[in-house]
């Protein structure tokens, strides 16, 4: 009586798994037509809270989803999608686009099925450049205000992009100096303004103290009230810097 288990069946034994294990998940694949891809391009990537972060997508892709989860410190953020797109570089697509409005961690995950070969562009609409040389190189790609951090090519099927993101604080520093935000021109022209008004206030009252002082007694209240004026002055001045760099350039 043969031996099942001798070497010459478990030789075939084992090329036939192999073989099934090929071939078989291949067929069913392209039977059924639903095999998922999962797409990671880049390992986590740093954007700056406030910035709109953007995948384009080409050609245009009209079954698309997208959602955006919050991982670690995560706060609020703006998620939109448009199918239709008109770009000036990259002509027609589709883009997803995302603002994070805290500092966190984001998972951002897009979805959709595409019949023909498709390319994908990541980057930032932004006018911090200083912090993409900072985090993602000094040979970044930029159209205006737009940064360019990777693209790519991928073929047919249906597909899932997930894309970590580290939103980071306006505040954060670089070096020794802190990190600035200036507002568009025309906003800048209204806070420096502001500053302006602000600071001749204050000179003036100062001034106005000082020489008094030297001509007769000034009691220390009157000098109080003028260092307390001061201070309430620099927190005026920087609330407009906020609503200027901020909730004007959001509107606008």
């Amino acid at each position: 009586m043969p031996n099942p288990l001798s070497p010459r069946n478990l030789l075939l034994f084992t090329l036939l798994s192999i073989f099934i294990s090929q071939v078989f998940p291949i067929a069913v694949c392209a039977s059924k037509g639903n095999y998922l891809n999962i797409d990671r391009p880049l390992g986590k990537i740093d954007v700056l809270e406030r910035d709109v972060f953007v995948v384009f997508l080409s050609p245009r892709i009209e079954n698309l989803s997208a959602r955006c989860q919050p991982l670690n410190r995560g706060g609020l953020f703006d998620l939109s999608i448009s199918t239709r797109y008109v770009d000036l570089f990259l002509g027609e697509v589709s883009v997803v686009g995302v603002q994070l409005n805290g500092p966190g961690i984001y998972n951002l995950t897009i979805s959709f099925a595409s019949n023909e070969s498709w390319k994908y562009t990541l980057g930032v609409f932004t006018r911090n450049l200083k912090f993409y040389e900072e985090y993602w190189g000094q040979g970044i790609i930029t159209r205006g205000s737009f940064v360019e951090r990777a693209s790519f090519t991928r073929h047919s099927g249906n597909w899932t992009i997930i894309i970590p993101l580290e939103s980071h604080s306006l505040a954060r520093s670089f070096s020794y100096f802190p990190y600035i935000t200036l507002p568009t021109p025309v906003n800048m022209a209204l806070l420096l303004a502001a500053w302006i008004l602000i600071a001749y206030v204050n000179s003036f009252v100062f001034l106005d103290t000082y020489f008094k002082s030297k001509k007769e007694i000034v009691s220390y209240t009157r000098w109080i009230m003028v260092g307390v004026m001061m201070l309430i002055s620099v927190y005026f001045a920087y609330q407009i810097y906020r609503f200027t760099t901020f909730t004007l350039s959001e509107g606008g």
